[in-house]
Formats: structure tokens, sequence, C-alpha cells
């Protein structure tokens, strides 16, 4: 059994990055830590943590397949393949008769060749995906019939986690009606353990505040006018 190096410390084996405290919390975490006061306030902090790691192992093991793919076997064979197929291509667009020999003397090979020419011409003039990318331009991938996204980002939405519109916090109604949703999408399966177990920090956060925190306080700015009305 691993010891942890800390108490509530990491709970894998991913090793710690720059800004990691010797329990692997950023320093946002670590203000979350400060205020949390039951174990499962604590509990929900841990889990965020672990997420966040499991997320940034991910991201590097994927990083490092991309860095060596182009030394493997299958990099090399699909770089050849898309490199023989190109060349091919313009071989057979500059002397047309081509193909009629290659049927004759390597029909297989001619055929996967015409599948593979078919399947990217029509790839390409197929409607494009309009997935909004980050940098500010939209995904060029053949999106799925009658969907606006490629099979790619069709998932990715379907697996969005669905939001929650709660009400507005600045009172103990809208707080205790939060509550009342939050239970709510537990129990339709909306939220699991660990965003229900957040969203109820949050909330109770917000409940110990209510009563000390006046959202309308800035609306008198001389002291003098408080209390007073008009005199005609």
């Amino acid at each position: 059994m691993r010891i942890n190096p800390a108490p509530y410390g990491v709970r894998d084996d991913f090793g710690y990055r720059d800004g990691e405290d010797p329990r692997g919390f950023t320093k946002e975490e670590n203000k979350l830590w400060s205020k949390a006061h039951t174990e499962d306030e604590r509990e929900a902090i841990m889990q965020q943590r672990d997420e966040r790691r499991l997320r940034e192992h991910e991201e590097d093991e994927k990083e490092r397949d991309r860095q060596e793919w182009p030394s493997t076997r299958a990099g090399q064979l699909l770089k050849q393949l898309g490199e023989s197929f190109q060349e091919y291509r313009e071989c057979v667009e500059q002397d047309p008769r081509l193909q009629e020999k290659a049927l004759e003397f390597d029909e297989v090979n001619q055929k996967i060749f015409n599948k593979m020419k078919s399947t990217i011409e029509r790839a390409n003039s197929a409607p494009r995906c309009r997935y909004d990318k980050a940098n500010g331009g939209t995904c060029r991938a053949p999106r799925v019939r009658g969907k606006k996204y490629c099979h790619m980002h069709l998932m990715l939405e379907e697996a969005r986690p669905v939001k929650i519109k709660l009400p507005n916090l600045a009172d103990a109604n809208g707080i205790h009606g939060a509550i009342a949703q939050g239970a709510q999408a537990v129990v339709d399966g909306k939220l699991d353990y660990k965003q229900a177990s957040i969203l109820g920090y949050y909330l109770q956060l917000a409940l110990s505040n209510v009563g000390r925190v006046d959202f309308e306080e800035s609306l008198t700015t001389d002291p003098r006018q408080a209390g007073t009305g008009s005199h005609g």
C-alpha cells in the first residue's frame, strides 16, 4: 500500500507539476481547501484535484504519443501510403490510359485505389462540420448526415454535461431553491456525486455569507442622504 507524502495527499502515481504543493493542490485549489470545514467538502476538493491531475496526465501521454508516432512502423506505413497515393493519382491524371493497364495487370490494387479516390472525393464534397474551434475557425471534417457536426464533435456534444440554471443566490430563498434544484438534478442523473458535492459546498458558502453581504450597500454614496426624502 502506497503512503501519501502528506495528509490528504495525491492518490495517483503521476508525480508533481510546477505550482503544486506536497498534496498536489494548485493555488486555486488551496484557496478552496482553506475554506473547507467538513470531510465532504474536503473530499469534493480532492476529487476536483484528482480529476484535473488525471486530465493533465492524459494530455501529457497524448502529446508523447503524438511525438513518437512518426517513428512507429504504423506511422511510417501510413506516411508511405499517403505519399504513394498522391504520386499515383498524379501519374494517372497525366496519362489516364494507365488505369486500363492497371486494371488488366493489377486489378486488385487498382480497385483499392479507385475506392480510396472515390471516398476522398465524396468526403471533400460533403457538407462541413460547424463546430466552432478555439482559434475562431470551424472544423472542416465532413459532418454526419442530418447533423451539424462530424462524428467526433457530435460525440463530444452528446457527452457534454447538462447545464443547470440556478436561481439568484443573493438571498436565502434563492439559495434554498438552488439546493432543491441540485437535489432534483442528482435524482434525475444530471449530476454525479462529485459534481453534487462541489455544488453543495459552494451553496453552503453562499448560505453562510448571505447575512453578511449587502448587494445594495453601494446605492447610497452619501451617508447624509440616508433616510432622507425630498422636500417641497
